[in-house]
């Protein structure tokens, strides 16, 4: 698995929302702080971006607006100081001179994969100036389904965010040039045997590097050790066994590398802060 399809997937770890905003004459409307990422598509009009830290930002129609991290923000008609009430001021569902297309990850404890870690609070994207026709027709598709309930809508929301995602850090990265390239070949080794019980030790020698050292430079890159890490990762990939397969949990604990289910479960709910049985009724996907 690649960095950025690492990415996608570690983000997958919480369900897909997505609504068509329109407004017209005087309005705003702010989005809370969440645990996810938040992405907004404009499709008409020239709202101004606002946060808390910034100046307001101009947008014009096919600018894309992604938050990784899912800070407060809002849109306004008018450059307004910080960011609006959550309630939405001037909303439209008839005639519209603005229309925004909103969606959002809620993630389970605001779970980050390193790809992301470096980004900006806020990151846009102007369609215009991408030579990229995929990455239009990714977004066209993501309004398409935006407020949908029809057949299969379920899978499809998620499936087209995961696209986006992957087009916007595309544009963002440039592979594993950015990492440290001792690093690099450690998260590649992970990222090409995941199934494997990686220890800090084996991926040191992987680096060519002393543990000392690695430990310094992998926390360096990645932003947390390597055990924290590694634990993540295993932890994550249970979450994805629990919410896209019916395998039991001894099976599951016992391809991560767990003794037993019992200890599996104990490190699942430390993380996730919910047992593993739970997390697969409230999140389990059905093809």
């Amino acid at each position: 698995m690649d960095k950025i399809s690492e990415a996608v997937a570690t983000t997958r770890a919480g369900r897909a929302v997505a609504t068509r905003n329109r407004f017209a004459g005087s309005w705003s409307i702010g989005f809370p702080e969440i645990n996810g990422s938040g992405l907004h598509i404009v499709r008409r009009g020239s709202p101004w971006l606002l946060t808390p830290a910034r100046e307001p930002i101009p947008l014009r129609p096919g600018d894309i607006v992604f938050l990784p991290f899912g800070p407060p923000h809002g849109f306004g008609d008018v450059p307004l100081a910080g960011v609006p009430p959550v309630e939405t001021r001037a909303a439209h569902s008839g005639a519209y001179d603005v229309e925004v297309v909103s969606c959002c990850y809620h993630l389970d404890r605001g779970r980050v994969h390193e790809s992301f870690r470096g980004l900006p609070e806020v990151v846009t994207v102007h369609l215009d100036e991408q030579d990229d026709p995929a990455l239009r027709a990714v977004a066209d598709l993501l309004v398409e389904h935006a407020g949908g309930d029809g057949p299969g809508h379920d899978i499809a929301l998620p499936a087209v965010v995961d696209l986006l995602l992957v087009h916007l850090l595309r544009v963002r990265h440039d592979g594993d040039g950015s990492v440290d390239p001792p690093i690099a070949r450690a998260l590649r080794a992970v990222r090409d045997d995941p199934h494997r019980p990686w220890t800090a030790a084996q991926l040191s020698g992987v680096a060519g590097l002393s543990r000392t050292v690695f430990g310094r430079r992998f926390t360096a890159a990645v932003g947390e050790p390597p055990g924290a890490y590694l634990l993540k990762r295993r932890l994550d990939q249970g979450a994805q066994l629990l919410r896209y397969t019916e395998l039991p949990l001894a099976a599951i604990a016992a391809r991560l590398g767990y003794a037993t289910e019992f200890s599996f479960a104990a490190a699942f709910r430390r993380e996730f802060g919910i047992a593993p049985g739970r997390f697969r009724r409230r999140e389990r996907v059905v093809s």
